[in-house]
């Protein structure tokens, strides 16, 4: 799995959301890289990572990052790296000393006592439609996660940009990386999680509704929440400063046990 490392200062790991890479976070990295030392991972099948069958496993996927990340560090987890970032911090809790989940939610679609999600069918869609034609369907997601918020148009170009950086992500993975979004729930590991959390939603992100914090803190109490006003799904890049000031301000708190 590649990382890229730049920056000064403490650890703080980066995972992007489904079907991008780790350049997503550019104009982020500039605004962080003064004050950490980032490891910006690319996801399997994503930017420069390889794909092997089966990489996307949570358990294969959280072990493998073990193996190339710090002993201890901060983490930012957007959208499906968000959903990552929590598996990795439920099994390896002394390894993340925070977690910032950026438009993420423990679970992506609805469930017993989840109303605050999206129906099932919208991601069956877009793996439907993604074995149709897939830079379509890599268009038609990138338009649903700015859609709503005030910088829309600029959103999207932003996140096309990036993905015309390197090399279309690997068929399988993105295959993959829908199953997880798909079927996985890991409100038990929000509940039992040990690290300081902080959650950073955009008022208008379509794919997680804003009642989703308020279920989050139902199952947490401790959560930290902020919703950003104007925001889409990908708010670090139309709310780039908002952003930066909800991640500072949260690392920089001293914890009381």
């Amino acid at each position: 799995m590649h990382v890229t490392v730049t920056g000064k200062g403490p650890d703080l790991v980066m995972l992007h959301g489904w079907s991008m890479n780790n350049t997503v976070w550019h104009e982020l990295v500039e605004k962080l890289a003064d004050n950490y030392t980032l490891h910006l991972v690319d996801l399997p099948g994503h930017g420069q990572s390889l794909w092997q069958q089966g990489d996307f496993d949570l358990v294969v996927l959280v072990e493998n990052l073990a193996a190339k990340l710090p002993a201890q560090a901060y983490f930012v987890g957007w959208s499906l790296g968000g959903l990552i970032s929590l598996a990795f911090a439920h099994r390896f809790p002394a390894r993340v000393a925070k977690l910032v989940l950026l438009a993420a939610t423990p679970c992506f679609v609805q469930a017993e006592n989840w109303s605050c999600a999206m129906q099932a069918d919208v991601f069956h869609e877009f793996a439907d439609k993604l074995e149709e034609n897939q830079s379509e369907t890599l268009q038609r997601f990138l338009t649903l996660q700015a859609r709503g918020s005030k910088q829309g148009r600029e959103t999207i170009k932003a996140l096309s940009d990036r993905l015309s950086l390197v090399q279309a992500p690997h068929h399988e993975a993105l295959k993959a990386g829908l199953n997880v979004l798909i079927s996985k729930d890991l409100r038990t590991e929000l509940a039992d999680i040990d690290c300081p959390v902080k959650m950073v939603l955009g008022e208008r992100d379509t794919l997680i509704p804003n009642d989703m914090m308020t279920f989050a803190r139902q199952l947490n109490p401790n959560i930290e929440t902020v919703l950003l006003s104007g925001a889409g799904h990908a708010p670090f890049i139309s709310h780039l400063e908002e952003c930066q000031h909800a991640i500072n301000q949260f690392f920089a708190q001293v914890s009381h046990d």
